[in-house]
């Protein structure tokens, strides 16, 4: 896929380097001289020889590490050095080379994003996080259950099934309706092909893995108007905390059908069952960052209770993408889904040491039973059109989501535990403390054009949501019902010089209602942001690189915190500024040479809140002026992954990695998370016939951290060294 060609650069001279710019292929040409001992044939040009990098024949593949467009940032196939907005792509590619095994894993590299704030509890419950805000997981597009609205009923649909992950990052609600700041994780579905894949995989390694997995796709008619994909795996594995394993069985089929060049229509579903979906559970800070008399709690060590404790979920997606080209100018395209979560969870969790005791822990029973149903439908119309010297891509849509989320909740006391010699004694199951039922509604109407004139890129959408939503919970006896209206808004703008840097600026605003009860009766206003952003793209001519450095300022507002003046209420008092700097860069330097490498600076701080928190030490501290908790300032990483193509040893790749996170600060700000660094290798070989052989190692040197902490009770450990085989076998 070519980015095209721009301005007016002799074609002599350029028209290959323009064609290719943005893929991986390179081209060499025969000089002048050479050719001259041709003009017995006055029409003998010279010879040209075009060369892939790489013999793959994946569907999306093709790009290696390097991306040249993303869907998710327009709604269009608009290649990433004309999008005025900071978007990061993970590829296929690089989730296999790293061995990325969840969707955290595979965002572990992408500058401003945190994907592991709860280290190794994100199996449990996976919080994303990008520029200092919650980060929306959606899937092909539509919005999924995310655990800033809903607890445990999150999807987390395994990346084997993915084709690539893109992060727009900071306000999207002009396209996808509301939404938090951070922006949206899109989750890019492998989709059916008429070129023919065929793979199985086995896995195993650390924590006893045992994992199973197939990939399928082609033609199903000679025509090619009919193809399929089915992709599946399973997983038996433990963990590093003792007694907690995670299981899993994926499938998730597609067709798709083409009656003619100008109709799609694929159909997609997925299916996953956890039994058991991995550990979540918390450490105190001493022991885990501070030292007790008998040292540090093992990361081993379950504080929860292996006979009380269990956590499965269910999920499943099924929908369809529809498209329909009329003619040059008009393209219909509609986009349907309906998801289903449910999960059930019981827990035992840690309240911190006991008075007066250096080995025993406090403790609470929890338990929590939810279902998730999401319904959403997305109708565009599309518009290529010329005004004078402008062209235009307008885009026009409408669409609407329902939500249904059902929670049962239980808390209680459980027995102390000691965290150096543990002995689990009989826990009792709670009583119900909350029965929530809420039902949401949203419609939004949407505009945007996008204008190109010379070399100038133009961006400018409008968006109108209407929602409302009720929630009743019998338990605790409250029934609230409230509705919203929100305007939104975003424009960019991009300059493309011929040397493939392309500076752009852009505004974008987004919104997300709030349930919370107001002092007089009032319903809470829905939070708003605004973002703006500057920053500089390079995708250098005759390179597969692409380079991106953006600063931006972000702001959140009509946060909801306590009413100082009516205990038990809320008020809109809060607000929440991140400001930060990023710079990430993806190239295939050669035949030889994958490279990977980010880097963030984040400021974030509440400049205005009404609550206050606990410090360590027992103190009430207010959050007005406090850094949000887990957020670092800084973040470093880079991946280098080098491959043989020729020799005896063809076929032989090494891949290695660093990750740098920067110190942290609890809620308070009175804890100081320390800063951890990690290392990654990779070891791989393809035969070059059918089998493909991989080692991954992830945190190789075994380094023990935290990966974050929200309070003196509740800290987190990251996970430790796990290396991982796989046989691939290709036909």
């Amino acid at each position: 896929m070519s980015t095209g060609v721009r301005g007016s650069t002799a074609l002599n001279n350029a028209l290959l380097f323009c064609l290719l710019s943005g893929t991986s292929a390179v081209y060499a040409q025969t000089s002048l001289d050479d050719a001259a001992t041709k003009a017995a044939d006055p029409s003998t040009l010279p010879t040209v020889t075009v060369r892939g990098n790489r013999d793959d024949s994946r569907v999306g593949s093709a790009d290696g590490y390097v991306p040249v467009t993303a869907v998710t940032a327009t709604k269009t196939d608009t290649p990433l050095i004309e999008t005025p907005q900071s978007v990061s792509v993970v590829t296929r590619d690089q989730m296999t080379a790293q061995g990325a095994a969840s969707v955290a894993e595979a965002l572990r590299y992408t500058a401003g994003v945190l994907p592991e704030l709860r280290g190794n509890s994100t199996a449990g419950a996976p919080y994303l996080f990008s520029r200092g805000f919650y980060l929306e997981q959606f899937l092909d597009g539509w919005r999924l259950p995310s655990d800033a609205s809903y607890g445990y009923a999150i999807p987390n649909f395994d990346t084997y099934g993915l084709e690539r992950i893109d992060v727009l990052k900071g306000p999207s609600s002009v396209l996808y309706g509301q939404a938090n700041p951070g922006g949206i994780a899109n989750l890019v579905s492998k989709m059916p092909t008429t070129t023919p894949i065929h793979e199985v995989f086995v896995t195993t390694g650390s924590h006893n893995r045992a994992e199973f997995g197939f990939d399928l796709g082609g033609a199903l008619t000679q025509d090619g108007k009919l193809s399929y994909r089915l992709t599946g795996v399973g997983l038996d594995t433990d963990t590093q905390v003792s007694d907690v394993k995670q299981k899993r069985v994926y499938l998730a089929p597609a067709i798709t059908w083409k009656p003619d060049e100008n109709t799609t229509l694929t159909v997609l579903a997925k299916y996953q069952r956890d039994p058991d979906v991995g550990y979540y559970n918390f450490v105190p800070a001493i022991g885990s960052i501070m030292d007790t008399p008998n040292g540090r709690i093992s990361t081993h060590t379950n504080l929860g209770d292996p006979t009380f404790d269990h956590h499965s979920k269910t999920q499943y997606s099924i929908g369809y993408q529809f498209e329909h080209r009329f003619d040059p100018v008009w393209t219909f395209r509609q986009k349907l889904n309906y998801t289903y979560v449910t999960d059930d969870f019981a827990n035992v969790f840690p309240l911190g040491f006991a008075p007066d005791s250096s080995t025993n822990v406090n403790r609470y029973a929890f338990f929590n039973d939810e279902n998730a149903k999401f319904f959403t439908v997305d109708n565009q119309v599309q518009a290529k059109i010329s005004t004078g010297p402008l062209a235009h891509t307008a885009l026009f849509g409408f669409d609407f989501q329902r939500v249904l989320y059902r929670e049962n909740v239980g808390l209680g006391l459980a027995p102390q535990l000691n965290v150096f010699a543990p002995v689990y004694l009989p826990v009792t199951t709670p009583n119900n403390t909350s029965d929530d039922f809420i039902r949401q509604k949203q419609f939004g109407l949407y505009a945007q054009d996008q204008i190109a004139y010379g070399k100038w890129r133009f961006l400018i959408g409008a968006r109108e949501d209407w929602s409302s939503a009720d929630d009743n919970n019998p338990v605790q006896n409250y029934n609230q019902a409230q509705s919203a209206r929100a305007f939104t808004w975003r424009t960019g703008v991009v300059y493309l010089f011929d040397n493939g840097i392309a500076p752009y600026a852009s505004f974008a605003k987004s919104f997300d209602p709030q349930a919370g009860v107001l002092y007089g009766g009032g319903t809470a206003k829905p939070t708003t942001a605004q973002q703006y952003e500057v920053g500089v793209k390079y995708q250098p001519p005759g390179y597969n690189s692409f380079i991106t450095a953006s600063a931006f300022d972000l702001t959140e507002r009509n946060v909801l915190t306590s009413d100082p003046l009516h205990p038990g209420f809320s008020t809109q008092a809060g607000e929440v500024r991140a400001r930060g700097f990023e710079i990430e860069g993806h190239a295939s330097l050669s035949d030889n040479l994958d490279l990977v490498a980010s880097y963030t600076f984040l400021n974030d701080v509440t400049t205005e809140s009404a609550d206050s928190t606990q410090t360590i030490a027992g103190d009430t501290t207010p959050l007005q002026g406090k850094v949000p908790f887990g957020m670092p300032k800084n973040m470093v990483s880079a991946w280098i992954d080098y491959t043989l193509h020729s020799g005896d040893l063809r076929g032989l790749g090494f891949g290695a990695g660093v990750r740098y996170i920067g110190s942290s600060y609890d809620q308070s700000n009175s804890l100081r998370v320390p800063s951890s660094t990690q290392f990654d290798a990779a070891v791989h070989y393809d035969t070059g016939q059918h089998w493909l052989f991989s080692l991954n190692g992830k945190n190789l040197f075994n380094r023990q951290y935290v990966a974050s902490c929200l309070s003196g009770t509740t800290c987190t450990y990251g996970d430790g060294v796990e290396v991982l085989a796989t046989a691939r076998y290709r036909w």
